[in-house]
């Protein structure tokens, strides 16, 4: 998410940015996408962003965003060029947001890619295949790689006889060459890419010998669709289904850990997490924050203050000490961009599975204070 945000993330610059759900599975596409461009510059021009920036941003909503629907993208522009278009796939993960200030609100980009993940996408068949590397959250695919095998005598021959058996020998052979290449191919991108998810789908005995030439790394990360997307009557919400299940898996487990983890360490009050605003704050002052979980639905209108330096975030102008206040953004948002600035994994989760009523928490990088009474003072596992 950061490679996305890196050149912005600061602030101290002017920027104008929009996150809009662009997706093109309405009656009138076209004419709703120039609608909303229209809006969209009437709005940023009304909080104060130059008309060069509106226009810039509304140019890159009415661009086709070259995936299916449901898709959002988010646009940053300062000074007229544009410096980030992120086209996001999926479900919109907040209402649409427009703003113009110095500290530009990237939370939309944190929900839409939640982690960093690259994974691939395998189709294969008994003449080869092919695979699709992708990051987590991004539209366009990284990079692409086909393999066509040796075609002849495919077909195995049904029949008797040492020739007939000699024949489905040398094909099953054939199958294994075939798949043996692409199986070599994908285990030198997983280790290349730091792969950590591999969707396997095609023909079912080809996926078969698949698995038996793959890795045991890559096998442990193997999800495999349970049909031939590759027949010609294949349908293609198939494949489609069986990532987002697989990615939700991830995601949801990370969320799980994460919860988990923060919950124990409350619980042995020795000063290696957190669970109200004002102390969070406080961590994030200090780059004490190794993974900071939020609701943003929590803090209903509250905002912080975005610093254009070290402490990054402040509940008042007081906690700023020496940094510039750049402006006011929604809690969350504050809280997010803190965290990112300071190498904190950032982990979204509803205010109900969180401990304490606040919406918020956060594991230390080391401890804040003495530990309570009664309260284990050992290291962690996690």
């Amino acid at each position: 998410m950061r490679d996305a945000v890196a050149p912005v993330l600061r602030g101290g610059r002017p920027s104008t940015w929009a996150y809009r759900d662009v997706s093109a599975d309405r009656d009138d596409p076209r004419g709703w996408a120039e609608s909303t461009a229209t809006a969209t510059i009437d709005e940023l021009v009304a909080r104060g962003a130059p008309e060069a920036d509106a226009e810039a941003i509304a140019d890159e909503l009415i661009e086709p965003p070259g995936v299916a629907a449901p898709v959002s993208r988010y646009v940053l522009v300062q000074d007229g060029e544009v410096v980030v278009s992120e086209v996001l796939p999926g479900p919109a993960k907040a209402s649409d947001r427009i703003g113009h200030g110095l500290a530009p609100d990237v939370l939309p980009l944190v929900a839409h890619r939640p982690l960093d993940l690259t994974f691939l996408v395998v189709e294969v068949g008994r003449d080869g295949g092919g695979f699709r590397v992708y990051r987590f959250g991004h539209g366009e695919v990284q990079s692409e790689q086909q393999l066509q095998g040796r075609t002849d005598t495919l077909h195995k021959i049904r029949g008797g006889g040492w020739a007939h058996k000699r024949m489905q020998s040398h094909t099953e052979e054939l199958w294994r060459q075939n798949v043996g290449e692409l199986g070599a191919a994908i285990d030198a991108t997983v280790r290349r890419t730091s792969a950590g998810l591999v969707v396997v789908a095609g023909d079912i005995r080809a996926r078969q010998l698949l698995e038996l030439e793959l890795s045991e790394e890559t096998r442990a990360m193997l999800s495999v669709v349970p049909s031939d997307t590759r027949a010609p009557d294949a349908a293609d919400d198939a494949l489609v289904s069986q990532v987002e299940v697989a990615l939700a898996r991830i995601v949801a487990q990370r969320v799980h850990d994460s919860l988990d983890l923060l919950r124990a360490r409350l619980g042995r009050g020795d000063g290696t997490a957190v669970d109200r605003l004002g102390e969070v704050v406080t961590a994030l002052a200090s780059a004490q924050v190794d993974t900071l979980l939020l609701d943003p639905d929590a803090f209903d209108d509250r905002t912080l203050l975005a610093l254009g330096d070290v402490p990054w975030v402040a509940s008042a102008p007081e906690g700023a000490l020496d940094a510039e206040v750049l402006g006011e953004l929604p809690a969350a948002s504050a809280l997010a961009r803190a965290a990112l600035l300071t190498d904190a994994r950032v982990v979204l989760a509803s205010a109900g599975s969180l401990p304490g009523d606040g919406g918020i928490g956060a594991l230390l990088r080391w401890p804040v204070g003495p530990p309570t009474p009664g309260g284990g003072g050992g290291g962690d596992a996690g």
